[in-house]
């Protein structure tokens, strides 16, 4: 079956894709494995060449690339931009880590017996490993994944974003050429399809960032084989701003990450917890800043937002935004969608008990605020929810703030720092519902290996026994 993509503002056609059908998993997988020994058998420089020459080759096409993805996404473009330099980068130093990956020796002599050994502890791949792919940052995440498990000696299957799938096929379509054949391959496929993929005999691990209902489904597909699931979902992540917090800085902080992908980034500022004495300030400065930030193109220059995913995406936005109305919040800015146009929305007086306060994660530029009295109510809203990905707090006593940071149970937490903040070098990743596992450089490597120790018994010098004290 063949998919036409278009481009979500404009509904312009960008090209055809054809869906991978049900019958052919087995031969993907089948390809995957015939290849996995002699990659897993390479040395680690043979691995890390071809990622170093595809990170070459992609490093001349950025700008046709960025503009690509941006048409495609509705991501504007120097977001896209960044997002295409910082797959390349990706590509570039998960080489660097296959390249100089090391074991180290276990401790065998600290015990009796065991001083004649030497015992040996590697990382070794996990085999195949299926990469799933999400539509917000598809560039950067498949090479973060796949460039990973390829470094580490595992063969990759990349199952395409189903929304915006052909910037980043013709990204692996280059890092593809550089590689034996089967050592990466790319599919795109419906959700059936995708399922039976994650769960084939063949397949050793998944690797998938999405949403929660993505990572459940795999995880009921996957049950039976008790296959490890490397997983990053969603996050409802809260920015706590204390009495004496900077608002200028909380809004320029929020609002950098919440237009992120037009609003659609998991670790992004999803809940402002205000203190009851600054709450209708920071509301009307939130406000003030967002009035001029319209939905335009997303190649035109100085554009900070552009459309959602599809109109669909909009609609389930305006549906949260309408829930938490009838809650009792008031919509301060903004108005109903037109298609996947979606303005920036800024809620006020929102309930503590409302849904978007807790479980139900807007994925669109939309800002509720409720205010709290004390920094106990604070820590307690903002750590009502099972997604539980990234936490701010805003704050000019530090010490506080980081007392609080350390009472907040989120994968990360940023003090005085937008929830987005994500460095490829940190462990990124959230508690309960929000994922299993941990994303970044060195991280996901780990995550997609595991240790196999050798040992060699009785092959170190006897040594000298001490004589005790006192004895003759």
């Amino acid at each position: 079956m063949t998919t036409t993509i278009r481009a979500p503002g404009t509904g312009q056609v960008l090209g055809d894709i054809t869906a991978l059908p049900l019958e052919g998993v087995a031969g993907i997988v089948g390809a995957a494995r015939a290849a996995a020994g002699d990659w897993a058998g390479a040395a680690p420089h043979q691995r890390a060449e071809p990622l170093v020459a595809a990170a070459d080759e992609l490093a001349l096409r950025v700008d046709e690339l960025a503009g690509q993805h941006a048409r495609e996404s509705g991501k504007v473009l120097a977001q896209a931009h960044h997002e295409v330099l910082g797959a390349i980068a990706l590509l570039r130093r998960n080489a660097e880590l296959g390249r100089t990956a090391a074991g180290e020796l276990a401790a065998t002599g600290g015990l009796p017996g065991g001083e004649r050994d030497i015992t040996m502890v590697e990382r070794v791949p996990l085999g195949v490993v299926v990469a799933v792919i999400p539509f917000n940052f598809p560039v950067e995440l498949t090479m973060e994944k796949a460039a990973a498990a390829l470094a580490a000696g595992n063969v990759a299957i990349v199952k395409l974003p189903p929304q915006n799938p052909l910037t980043t096929a013709a990204v692996l379509d280059v890092l593809e050429r550089q590689l034996p054949a089967g050592v990466l391959q790319r599919v795109y496929a419906d959700t059936e399809t995708s399922a039976a993929l994650c769960a084939a005999p063949g397949v050793d691990a998944v690797s998938l960032t999405g949403s929660v209902g993505a990572g459940v489904a795999v995880a009921r597909a996957t049950a039976g084989v008790l296959r490890p699931l490397h997983l990053e979902l969603g996050g409802n992540g809260a920015a706590i701003v204390r009495a004496d917090a900077d608002l200028d800085h909380v809004v320029d902080e929020c609002l950098r990450g919440r237009l992120l992908m037009n609003g659609q980034a998991c670790a992004a500022t999803k809940r402002v917890v205000a203190h009851r004495s600054v709450a209708a300030d920071l509301t009307e400065r939130l406000v003030a800043a967002l009035t001029d930030v319209d939905p335009t193109d997303p190649l035109s220059p100085g554009a900070r937002l552009g459309p959602l995913i599809d109109a669909g995406a909009a609609a389930r936005v305006e549906e949260q935004v309408q829930r938490a109305i009838a809650d009792g919040a008031t919509r301060a800015l903004g108005a109903p969608p037109d298609g996947a146009w979606f303005a920036p929305t800024v809620l006020a007086d929102v309930p503590a008990e409302a849904a978007v306060l807790h479980d139900d994660e807007i994925f669109g530029p939309v800002l509720p605020v409720t205010a709290y009295d004390d920094d106990d109510e604070a820590l307690a809203l903002a750590n009502a929810t099972r997604l539980r990905l990234t936490a701010a707090v805003f704050s000019a006593d530090l010490p506080t703030a980081l007392a609080m940071a350390g009472r907040l149970d989120f994968g990360g937490v940023v003090v005085n720092g937008t929830n987005n903040y994500r460095p490829p070098i940190v462990p990124f990743g959230g508690v309960d519902l929000a994922g299993a596992g941990r994303e970044g450089l060195g991280w996901t490597f780990q995550e997609l290996t595991r240790t196999r120790f050798i040992a060699l018994r009785g092959v170190r010098p006897a040594g000298i026994v001490p004589i005790p004290k006192g004895a003759s």
